[in-house]
Order: C-alpha cells, then sequence, then structure tokens
C-alpha cells in the first residue's frame, strides 16, 4: 500500500496545531480562573476591611440613623447580648441541642454548663421533648455597662424576657444576666460581633 506522504504531512501538522490550541486554551483558562479566584478573594477582603463603615443603623419608622465608631462597638455589645438571651434560653423538642451548641461561641461553657444544668433540674427540656413546650427569650435591653480591668474587659448586665409556652398558658420570666465581656476573634456565622462572656450568671423573677 502506497503512504500518501502530503496527506500523512498535513494530518499532522493538522495535529500538531490543534494539540497547540488545545495547550493555549487551558493556560488562558487556568490565567482566567486565578484572577476570578484573586479577584473574589481581594472583594471579599474589602468588604470586611469596610465593613463598619457601612453599617447602617435603621429606626422603627424606617429612618437611616448616623453611627460613630464607639456607637458601633456599642451596638455590637448589644447584639451579643441579644444573642446570648435567644441562644442561651431559647429551645424547643427539634433545636434544643443546636441552641447549645450556637451557645457555646459566645459564653463560657463552664457557665454554661451551669444555666443549661438549672433547665435540667426543672425539667424544662424534658417538657419540651415530651410535652411540646416552648421557650422564647426576647432581650429587653443593657442595664448596665461597666469598663472594668485594663480597658479591655466590660462588666454587662442585661435583661431579657422568657416566654415559656405550653397548649394550657404561656409563664414569663424575666431573666437579669450578668458577665465579663471580652474581645475574641469573630467567627461568622457562630459568633460575628466578636464579643464573648465569662464569668456569666443569670438570675429569674418571675413576672406572671
Amino acid at each position: 500500500m502506497e503512504v500518501n506522504k502530503a496527506n500523512l504531512t498535513k494530518g499532522f501538522l493538522s495535529y500538531v496545531e490543534a494539540k497547540r490550541k488545545q495547550a493555549l486554551y487551558l493556560k488562558l483558562f487556568f490565567v482566567s480562573a486565578t484572577f476570578i479566584v484573586l479577584a473574589v478573594l481581594y472583594y471579599s477582603y474589602s468588604i470586611v476591611k469596610h465593613a463598619n463603615d457601612n453599617v447602617l443603623v435603621v429606626s422603627t419608622g424606617g429612618e437611616i440613623l448616623p453611627v460613630e465608631s464607639t456607637e458601633l462597638e456599642e451596638l455590637y455589645k448589644a447584639l451579643h447580648c441579644y444573642s446570648v438571651s435567644y441562644y442561651v434560653n431559647s429551645f424547643d423538642v427539634n433545636n434544643i441541642k443546636n441552641n447549645q451548641a450556637r451557645a457555646a461561641f459566645l459564653v463560657n461553657q463552664a457557665d454554661l454548663n451551669a444555666v443549661f444544668g438549672k433547665y435540667q433540674y426543672d425539667k424544662a427540656y424534658s417538657d419540651a421533648i415530651n410535652k411540646g413546650v416552648v421557650y422564647r427569650c426576647n432581650f429587653d435591653r443593657v442595664e448596665d455597662l461597666q469598663q472594668v480591668g485594663n480597658g479591655s474587659e466590660y462588666q454587662v448586665v442585661f435583661s431579657s424576657t422568657l416566654s415559656v409556652m405550653s397548649s394550657n398558658d404561656t409563664k414569663k420570666i424575666r431573666i437579669v444576666s450578668n458577665g465579663t465581656l471580652i474581645r475574641v476573634t469573630p467567627r461568622y456565622p457562630e459568633n460575628p460581633t466578636g464579643y464573648y462572656f465569662k464569668n456569666y450568671v443569670q438570675e429569674y423573677f418571675p413576672l406572671n
């Protein structure tokens, strides 16, 4: 069989050209992907870096209120107290373990164990699981906030209202919380404010 050298050469050159283009496209793909990843990282960094400047405080009437950096820190402290009120004291049959786990990012575990132990002793968890009782806690206000130690810690007192809802009625309990607030590395979504309570205790006052 006679081999057509011209066709063979042409086919080989076409193959080489195709492989060259394939390599070029592959390089362009990796360069583009790298550029996109770097752009996303830079964009994320910019968002985090300027987050404080972009926080908006809105009144109940929908009006955007001006906020200084010091006011923003006070807002973060209040938001942390809000989260602590909810995750430490709110639970139902579906989220006991999940809320306890979230609370561990906000409050010292040994102090949490004392709070959880009281709910266990009072059969609150048992009632939630077996009777469908729902515990919902809403943050009310920061009652007192004092800078302590070397200025990096805060002694905070805040109040919240716990609603214990059963099929028959709703009981309300005022909770007064006291603890030392310290700075930690923020962790989203578990602890976005970057605050953490140690020496945390709660007092309970029935409202009805």
